[in-house]
């Protein structure tokens, strides 16, 4: 019986069966890496980048993104019904936007609820407001709100310099086509002190793209919830490593969100 083997079974002896198979991979993993270091030695990093990268998902309890139950994006598509038409502008490169398949499911998500009334957290330079309006009826309410402007300051402290460098950053909106800023609501002001009360129980669907602290993803999230009516979704960006506001708030709150795999998209349905 060779070494391995006789290591395992020690192991398998006196371990759990999840720690055992956790264990017993990790074995694995450092022969396979051995076995790299000495016939290829260049694809080491890709290995161990791989691996370093996978760490952050799940390195701190509070923002372990495998808590929360993740859906494929065939999950979200109809079982039955006519064919759905998704129709989507292409935008040069452009900063804090999300991936085309990031787009894609928040599509079909609007096309879920057979959206008319959305309200997004966030408008930046507009692309994403840009996408959902291009897919709703004449008729829709379509609102976003962001900073004004002018704004020297904001509510809630923004402590990540580039979420700073973000919030601050002019041209609100200047990416929307002109062909559909008629029909968009730009709001004007900080999003914590947003009343949203006239809009309570109307919104078929909420975006929730603004400010990644803590307190703010609290805030409009909230108030997102308040707004939907029942059976409406609210869906958020950035669930990932990099936001661990996002992330936190998203595993604390009552929503029972899930997230889609291969994106940084959550989106929860309100009873």
């Amino acid at each position: 019986m060779q070494f391995k083997e006789i290591l395992f079974r020690i192991i398998l002896s006196v371990y759990t069966p999840q720690l055992m198979n956790s264990f017993q991979k990790t074995i694995t993993l450092g022969f396979r890496l051995l076995r790299i270091g000495a016939t290829n030695p260049r694809r080491l990093s890709h290995v161990l980048g791989t691996a370093f990268s996978a760490t952050n998902d799940v390195i701190a309890k509070s923002h372990d993104l495998l808590s929360m139950p993740c859906k494929d994006l065939n999950d979200i598509l109809p079982d039955t019904g006519e064919l759905l038409e998704l129709r989507m502008i292409v935008f040069p490169a452009a900063r804090a936007s999300l991936s085309i398949q990031e787009f894609a499911v928040l599509l079909l998500l609007l096309k879920r609820v057979n959206a008319k009334k959305i309200f997004e957290f966030g408008t930046f330079k507009g692309i994403s407001i840009s996408q959902l309006t291009l897919n709703l009826p004449l008729e829709s309410e379509i609102y976003t709100l962001d900073l004004p402007e002018n704004a020297t300051s904001t509510s809630f402290a923004i402590v990540d310099p580039d979420e700073a460098a973000f919030a601050a950053e002019q041209g609100k909106g200047t990416l929307v086509p002109a062909a559909l800023r008629p029909r968009i609501r730009f709001l004007q002001q900080d999003s914590a002190m947003f009343d949203e009360t006239p809009f309570i129980g109307r919104m078929d669907f909420v975006f929730v793209d603004g400010a990644h602290s803590y307190d703010y993803v609290k805030s409009d999230s909230e108030k997102g919830w308040r707004m939907l009516r029942s059976g409406g979704i609210i869906a958020w960006h950035d669930y990932r490593p990099q936001d661990p506001d996002v992330v936190r708030f998203l595993l604390e709150c009552p929503f029972k969100p899930a997230c889609i795999a291969g994106t940084t998209v959550a989106f929860a349905t309100k009873p």
